[in-house]
C-alpha cells in the first residue's frame, strides 16, 4: 500500500513534498541515535499562541530539541468563510474548528507528525476531514489515520529525519459510525469514488452474566437473538459465563488491517510508531449518561464509561503488545483525558495515555456537548506528561518523562514544577508499576531506563 495521503483530486501532485515521503522511496541509514517528542491531545487552542510565552516556550524546546515531534491534532482545520462543506449530524461531542494557520503553528511548535484517527476526524463532515488534511499538508505536518480512502486512511505515513525514515500507522476504537473510511463502490459498473475517513478498529463490550440472568434478559422486550448463550439489547451485548465481568473483542478484519500496515511500514522504515485514539477504560460507569435523545453509540462516541479510570481496556494491551510483535517500536493511545501508566514490552515502550497536550474551554470548567450531556473537568485533566524517547542505533535506551500543568484560561501546557510536578510524577510512578515499569524520578523529571534485553 503506497499511501498517497490526499490523492490527486485534493492536492496538486506538488503538495506531496509537503505531506511526506511515498512508500516507494529509499530508506537511508540515518544516524546512530533518534529521539522522538509526544504530546497527547491538541483540543485547540483556539486562539493565537505565543510560542515565546516563558510557560510555553519550555514545551516549545522539548518539540524542537527533538528529532521528530508527535501528537494526536483532534478537531478540525479550516477557515470557516471558505469552507462550502456542512457540520455533520453524527459528530465526537461538539465542533472543534481552528483556522488554517493552526496548522503552521502546529509545524512551529516542533510537532511534524500527528494522528487524525479520533473521534473529532469528520465532525465537519468528509469536506471538513479533506479541508483538514489539505490544511496540514500545506504547512508540512505529516498525518496518518485518515485519507481519501480505506486504503488511504490504514497505510503507514513516513517522515525522513535525521535519524532515518520514521513511519506512523494510526488507528481508532473511538468514532462516530459515519467517520469510517471506505473503498469505492460498484453499482452496475458505474463505480464511485472512495470514502474519505479514518481507519478504524470496530470493538464491542461483552457483559459477562449467569445463565440464570441470561434467561431473564432473553425474556424483557426488546431483547434480540444472538449466538447461543449470548443476548443483546440496544447496543449491549450479554454473554453467559461462570464469572461476572467484562470482556472486549476486536473485529478481526479491522486488526488483522492494522497489524498488517504495522508490518508494512517494519519493512520501509528504521523507526515505527503505532498510534490508537482509544477512549475506552477498564471501568464501565457510565458517567454521565446519554442525553435523553441521544444514541447510545454516538454517546460513546464521545466519552466511554469510566473515562477517568487510568486501567486500559482489555483489548488495548493485547492489541498493543502485537503491534510490537509486528515490529513497531513505540505505541502511543490517545483519548483519555487522564493520563495512564507506561509499559515497556520487549524493551519498547507503550504509552497507555498521555492526556492533553491542549485542552482549550476559554477558562470553563464544564461543557454540555450538542448530544445533551454535560462534562465537569476535573483537575488531573490539567496534568498530563510529554515523553522524549532517546533511541541509540535502533534500540530505546531512556523515556525521559517531563510532567506539564494545562492553565485551565488558555488551555495551553507549561512544564510543571515543585508540588505540581511532585504529585504528577508520582500519579505516574504508580501507575506504570502496574505494568512492571520503573520511573525513577530525577528533579522534576520521570526517567524510565529499559534493562538491556
Amino acid at each position: 500500500m503506497t499511501r498517497n495521503p490526499l490523492a490527486t483530486w485534493l492536492l496538486a501532485a506538488g503538495m506531496l513534498a509537503l505531506s511526506g515521503l511515498t512508500a516507494a522511496q529509499p530508506v537511508g541509514p540515518g544516524a546512530d541515535t533518534f529521539t522522538l517528542a509526544a504530546g497527547g491531545d491538541m483540543i485547540g487552542p483556539y486562539h493565537a499562541v505565543d510560542l515565546a510565552d516563558p510557560g510555553f516556550a519550555g514545551i516549545v524546546a522539548l518539540f524542537r530539541g527533538a528529532d521528530l515531534g508527535f501528537a494526536n491534532q483532534e478537531g478540525s482545520i479550516f477557515d470557516m468563510e471558505t469552507f462550502a462543506g456542512y457540520p455533520a449530524a453524527e459528530n465526537g461531542g461538539g465542533y472543534p474548528r481552528q483556522p488554517a494557520a493552526a496548522a503552521q503553528t502546529i509545524k512551529a511548535i516542533g510537532i511534524g507528525l500527528v494522528s487524525k484517527a479520533n473521534n473529532h476526524a469528520t465532525d465537519w463532515g468528509q469536506d471538513g476531514l479533506v479541508a483538514t488534511l489539505q490544511s496540514l499538508a500545506a504547512a508540512g505536518v505529516v498525518e496518518a489515520g485518515a485519507g481519501m480512502s480505506e486504503a488511504e486512511a490504514r497505510a503507514p505515513a513516513y517522515v525522513q529525519t535525521r535519524g532515518g525514515l520514521v513511519a506512523l500507522v494510526d488507528a481508532a476504537s473511538t468514532f462516530p459510525p459515519m467517520a469510517v473510511a471506505g473503498p469505492a463502490v460498484n453499482r452496475r459498473g458505474v463505480i464511485s469514488r472512495p470514502r474519505p475517513g479514518l481507519s478504524a478498529l470496530h470493538v464491542r463490550e461483552v457483559r459477562l452474566v449467569s445463565a440464570a440472568q441470561l434467561a431473564r434478559l432473553r425474556a424483557l422486550p426488546g431483547a434480540l437473538p444472538s449466538a447461543p448463550g449470548e443476548v443483546r439489547i440496544g447496543d449491549q451485548l450479554f454473554r453467559a459465563a461462570k464469572h461476572p465481568g467484562t470482556v472486549w473483542e476486536m473485529d478481526q478484519d479491522d486488526e488483522a488491517a492494522i497489524l498488517a500496515a504495522v508490518r508494512e511500514a517494519r519493512a520501509k522504515a528504521r523507526y515505527v510508531i503505532f498510534s490508537i485514539h482509544a477512549h475506552e477504560t477498564g471501568g464501565d460507569v457510565d458517567e454521565p449518561g446519554p442525553g435523553a435523545w441521544e444514541p447510545l453509540v454516538l454517546h460513546k462516541a464521545n466519552e466511554a464509561p469510566s473515562p477517568n479510570d487510568p486501567r486500559p481496556a482489555g483489548f488495548e494491551p493485547e492489541l498493543f503488545h502485537a503491534a510490537i510483535d509486528a515490529g513497531a517500536d513505540v505505541v502511543i493511545r490517545t483519548g483519555p483525558h487522564v493520563t495512564g501508566g507506561v509499559e515497556i514490552y520487549k524493551g519498547k515502550p507503550i504509552f497507555y495515555s498521555l492526556g492533553s497536550l491542549f485542552f482549550d474551554f476559554g477558562g470553563r470548567r464544564s461543557f454540555t456537548s450538542p448530544g445533551g450531556e454535560t462534562l465537569t473537568f476535573p483537575d488531573a485533566w490539567f496534568e498530563t506528561i510529554l515523553p522524549v524517547m532517546s533511541f541509540d542505533r535502533g534500540r530505546l535506551s531512556e523515556v525521559r518523562l517531563y510532567p506539564l500543568t494545562i492553565r485551565s484560561d488558555s488551555g495551553v501546557a507549561e512544564r510543571a514544577s515543585g508540588a505540581d510536578a511532585a504529585r504528577i510524577l508520582s500519579r505516574l510512578k504508580a501507575q506504570s508499576a502496574a505494568f512492571g515499569a520503573t520511573v525513577q524520578v530525577e528533579g522534576a523529571v520521570g526517567v524510565i531506563r529499559p534493562p538491556p534485553l
